[in-house]
């Protein structure tokens, strides 16, 4: 098993774990001068020259090449920042194996060094910026239960903490958590133990005699070294149950212009969700649209997308279906659509949301490019078809010029409709005379006088055709 790196920012250096044994080893160095900044895992630029750094310093330091990171992030973090987290490590040629938010870090280090069940809440405090989260302890392990606060925070009333959810504040004190942990730097943990305890004792909030424990930031980096055990595959380590969260934002789904909620804040990613529907919403042309988001706050975030040719699901349409969202550990989305009735299922894997925008840019400008080409195709087509002499050069160039050209367009995916002596299809095909012949079986095409030509689903010019009624 590939080495696994724990990984954490914090005070503007890199807290690196690593695993020696059963023991978890660990190194900090200070960021990059040119990338020293609080919020580094949201720089994608300078988030690629951190990893590159964290590279060679394991390489030169610790004699570690080869290696997997897992990296804390911050608990408001959701498929969309997570995803930018793994594309930089791709495009920095590192591996990010996984990211965990740094809340449930956390928590994993607390229920290794304390022995108990039932609920805790966890904190994870700098100057300026806090996360809360709530996790339920047992025999199997440690289970993320919710979200209750994050973001950017500075001063001593709770109350006015960045409560995640509208809800979030009311399901914060109707917790019956007896634990409240808190992890971060001296300063800022004080200053938040003492929010704490306020709080507790001016509000309603249920966990009157929950036992308040200050904790260093170490504890974030020994929850990465049991999680870098977990994923090695380590003894000490491979029996520890973890069951984390897909998004701590609502999932939603859209398809071809219509919304659909599919996954809740913190659904885990243990289920598969998603809805039964009685037909899917189509187009009406030949590609269908699915668009994945994030709800916060008020704000749909367009995280990634499908653009679907109909063929490759028409089997799906005007029928029973349940459609949902699969999430695996890395944040990587499919779209999943059931027959109800046989069970047949098709799983389409989205993409980057901007990377689909640029491909159906580029394919519409292919199409368009093709689209004008069309009548010279024609006429290469009608020269062939007519000519007199097949054995003359002239001709024989022409040929070739037009066996070419069809060759090249269907390299680059453009599809040449014709269909002689197949059934009629109305979507590809338009009949411009009917005829009678006993010879063929009824709705047949006898004969295509222009040819047709389609694009990625999208039909580009219907084949003009005779059908032998």
């Amino acid at each position: 098993m590939k080495r696994i790196i724990g990984v954490h920012f914090w005070d503007k250096k890199v807290h690196l774990c690593w695993l020696n044994g059963d023991e978890i080893l660990g190194a900090s160095f200070n960021l990059p001068e040119d990338y020293r900044r609080d919020d580094i895992l949201r720089q994608d630029f300078a988030l690629q020259g951190v990893f590159r750094a964290i590279r060679d310093y394991l390489s030169q330091k610790v004699n570690i090449s080869e290696f997997g990171m897992a990296i804390a992030v911050p608990d408001d973090f959701g498929i969309e920042e997570t995803q930018r987290v793994y594309a930089a490590g791709r495009e920095s040629g590192v591996e990010v194996t996984t990211t965990i938010c740094e809340t449930f870090a956390m928590a994993l280090s607390v229920y290794g060094e304390y022995s108990f069940d039932g609920r805790m809440l966890a904190a994870v405090v700098s100057d300026n910026r806090v996360s809360i989260a709530e996790y339920d302890y047992s025999d199997e392990g440690v289970k993320k239960i919710g979200t209750h606060a994050c973001g950017p925070w500075k001063g001593s009333d709770l109350s006015r903490a960045p409560f995640l959810h509208d809800y979030s504040a009311k399901y914060f004190d109707a917790t019956d958590a007896e634990f409240f942990f808190i992890s971060g730097s001296m300063n800022a943990g004080m200053s938040f133990e003492q929010a704490v305890r306020t709080y507790v004792n001016d509000s309603d909030m249920f966990g009157e005699d929950m036992c308040i424990k200050l904790l260093d930031s170490s504890y974030v980096v020994d929850g990465l070294g049991y999680l870098a055990g977990k994923l090695e595959g380590n003894e000490a380590f491979v029996g520890l149950g973890i069951s984390d969260t897909v998004s701590p934002y609502e999932i939603l789904l859209g398809i071809n212009g219509e919304i659909f909620k599919m996954i809740k804040p913190e659904g885990h990613l243990t289920r598969s969700s998603g809805l039964d529907m009685r037909r899917i919403p189509e187009s009406g042309g030949d590609t269908e649209s699915f668009i994945v988001y994030e709800k916060k706050g008020r704000r749909l975030i367009k995280i990634g997308a499908v653009n679907a040719p109909k063929e490759d699901i028409q089997d799906y349409f005007k029928k029973p279906v349940w459609v949902g969202i699969n999430v695996d550990k890395n944040k990587d989305l499919a779209v999943v659509i059931q027959n109800l009735e046989t069970q047949a299922y098709v799983e389409i894997p989205v993409e980057d949301a901007a990377e689909v925008e640029k491909a159906k840019s580029e394919s519409e400008d292919t199409a368009a490019f093709v689209e004008k080409i069309i009548p010279i195709l024609d006429n290469l087509e009608y020269a062939t078809k007519f000519a007199q002499d097949q054995d003359n050069p002239y001709t024989k160039g022409i040929i070739q010029t037009y066996e070419n050209a069809r060759k090249i367009l269907e390299e680059n995916g453009v599809k040449i409709i014709s269909g002689e002596g197949e059934p009629f299809d109305f979507n590809t095909q338009n009949a411009v005379a009917h005829v009678t012949d006993v010879d063929l079986p009824e709705n047949t095409v006898k004969q295509v006088m222009q040819t047709g030509y389609s694009y990625r689903g999208k039909i580009l010019r219907t084949a003009s055709v005779i059908v032998a009624n």
